[in-house]
């Protein structure tokens, strides 16, 4: 080292980096003694630097002369790997690998070691000291996560090639999780950012609640044998009957996004696998005991780069066994391809409900345009109807006018007499047709009162009872609105009211039972007309408030339509139904006015 020119503060950085190396080193001067030991071969022999530094190498190591003759010209080869067993101040035997390095150097100071006489004799020498057991285990971790690997090749196949559904996805996901053929956890719970982006959500989980559970799926599993990419794209009915509790446990699970020191959200925003033991004080960390039952578990963000998906959630509850590096680090690449398969299966989610959209807007505008056309077509015909219906009432009054002058000029036993009277009718019943279209065409004045829904319906309905009852009809009447009150135009009400009375009537000829009935509702009233007769074809339940729609074989086909109009026109509605026990029900509902 003199040689090399080197101030005394950088020998001294180069020495002190030397004893400070955590890789086990040893430097042994010509004597066989150690004159620099570093940290990691003290913590492997299990004492401090001191004890070892000064001590006759050969000491540690068996078999006896393994080491011994090293310092010697020709004993070390450098470069040479020779098996050897460490032995620590316990006793214990650690199979080791010594690569030895031989140098020439000047006596160490206060050794006492004079010059050889051949200098080429004797040498000092470096021990790069490797535990084997370490090594074979970097081996077996080696082994594992390349035996690992191709799984992550189903698992993409599975999450990105299989067509899966959110619901699906969610649920390979939590099977990867836990199944033997992939990362073997106990349980797996599933927790997703919500669309508002503010709270964390338990999902989904699986897995067994108690050792029983868990030994009957293990063994039902064992006999089926299947590559982790069928287990993924196929629940597996052993396992869908076990859920319940893990899925009562991931109900609780929520946690607010702006607790940005939890342990879950934390690990989102980190992007970073964690392992929770329990001796370790997190925040959110005792409240996932709480939820889980304690122990250990793994916690792996589901992140992509525009923000945080969700998490998964994994334990070994049921075997208890310990969560490894390697179990930690394949859990966070899976992870890693969850959030981008999660977060697609959204985005098409997403797109598919806004074509479902877009398609009923379009319908929806097709059908308005359609409408439109109709609406139009129908104003351009009650113009015209009104024009036509003004122009064959003056016609139609002077025909029924001659009509029935000719009837009481001729006698009755003349044969004229009765097509004379056969004129009137029909002029008659055409009259009424005018009438009725020209209800049906003019714009309402709506003159409003309050009005008291009972008074009005019982003196209407006196004012059939002389006709019904002079037909064999029965006619009773319900009252059940007491003083309920709603502004309306009475005159329209009673109007649909008398309509309603009429078809009863008329559907009774050989007689029968009429009951009016009013009925208070939250937030209306309702006004049913209830006859006993024949009732009508389901069929026609349709079309009875249609326009010119008729069951009768004189009329308009008017009369129901401008019962739906003044009821429409007032904010209710109109029905009609048969009755169970035989007959038909017209009702309508008004709306009470707002406090």
């Amino acid at each position: 080292m003199a040689g090399d020119n080197l101030d005394p503060a950088r020998e001294a950085l180069i020495a002190e980096g030397f004893r400070g190396s955590r890789q086990p080193m040893i430097l042994v001067d010509v004597d066989g003694h150690v004159a620099a030991a570093s940290a990691g071969v003290a913590e492997l022999a299990g004492v401090s630097r001191e004890v070892i530094t000064g001590s006759a190498c050969a000491d540690w190591f068996l078999p006896e002369g393994a080491v011994g003759q090293c310092t010697l010209l020709g004993g070390c080869q450098g470069g040479l790997r020779r098996q050897a067993q460490l032995r620590n101040v316990n006793g214990e035997l650690i199979p080791v690998e010594i690569v030895c390095s031989s140098f020439h150097a000047e006596p160490l100071p206060g050794t006492g070691a004079g010059a050889a006489p051949d200098d080429d004799v004797r040498r000092h020498c470096f021990f790069h000291v490797e535990d084997i057991r370490r090594r074979e285990h970097d081996d077996q971790v080696r082994a594992a996560r390349q035996a690992k690997l191709p799984l992550l090749n189903q698992v993409s196949e599975a999450l990105y090639g299989a067509h899966l559904t959110l619901d699906q996805l969610q649920q390979a996901i939590l099977i990867c999780v836990t199944a033997g053929q992939g990362l073997r956890f106990n349980r797996a719970f599933l927790l997703l950012v919500d669309d508002a982006g503010t709270i964390l959500r338990g999902e989904l989980a699986i897995g067994p609640s108690n050792h029983e559970e868990a030994a009957r799926i293990w063994h039902d599993l064992a006999d089926r044998p299947a590559d982790l990419f069928e287990m993924m794209t196929s629940y597996d009915q052993s396992i869908k009957n076990t859920n319940a509790a893990v899925n009562e446990i991931v109900r609780k699970m929520v946690v607010s996004l702006d607790r940005t020191d939890h342990i879950l959200v934390r690990a989102m925003h980190e992007r970073r696998v964690a392992r929770v033991t329990g001796d370790m004080t997190f925040p959110g960390a005792d409240e996932l005991r709480g939820w889980l039952g304690g122990g250990q578990f793994a916690v792996a963000p589901l992140t992509i780069r525009s923000g945080p998906v969700g998490v998964i959630v994994a334990d070994n509850a049921i075997s208890g066994q310990e969560i490894s590096d390697l179990d930690l680090e394949f859990l966070q690449m899976f992870a890693n391809q969850s959030a981008a398969a999660v977060e697609n299966s959204r985005l098409y989610r997403e797109l598919e409900k806004r074509l479902v959209d877009l398609r009923r807007a379009h319908h929806q505008q097709k059908e308005d345009q359609q409408t439109l056309l109709r609406m139009e077509r129908l104003s351009v015909m009650g113009e015209t109807s009104a024009i036509v219906a003004h122009e064959l009432r003056n016609p139609l009054v002077g025909i029924g006018g001659f009509a029935r002058t000719l009837m009481r000029n001729l006698d009755e036993t003349d044969p004229n007499h009765r097509f004379a009277a056969i004129i009137s009718e029909e002029v008659a019943r055409m009259e009424e047709i005018i009438h009725d279209l020209l209800d049906f065409i003019r714009p309402r004045k709506m003159l409003r009162q309050e009005t008291v829904i009972d008074v009005l319906v019982n003196e209407t309905a006196e004012r059939f009872r002389g006709e019904l009852e002079g037909a064999g009809v029965q006619l009773t009447i319900e009252p059940g609105c007491g003083e309920l009150a709603l502004e309306c135009h009475p005159g329209e009400v009673q109007q649909v009211l008398q309509n309603y009375l009429m078809n009863a009537l008329q559907a009774q000829a050989l007689g029968g039972q009429v009951i009016v009935r009013t009925s208070a509702l939250e937030g209306g009233l309702k006004v049913e007309v209830l006859d006993s007769g024949p009732g009508f074809a389901d069929a026609d339940g349709k079309r009875l408030f249609s326009p010119f729609f008729s069951t009768k074989p004189t009329g308009s086909g008017l009369g129901l339509t401008i019962c739906a109009q003044i009821i429409k026109a007032h904010g209710g509605v109109t029905g009609a139904a048969n009755r169970p026990e035989g007959g038909a029900t017209f009702w309508f509902i008004l709306p009470l006015p707002r406090s």
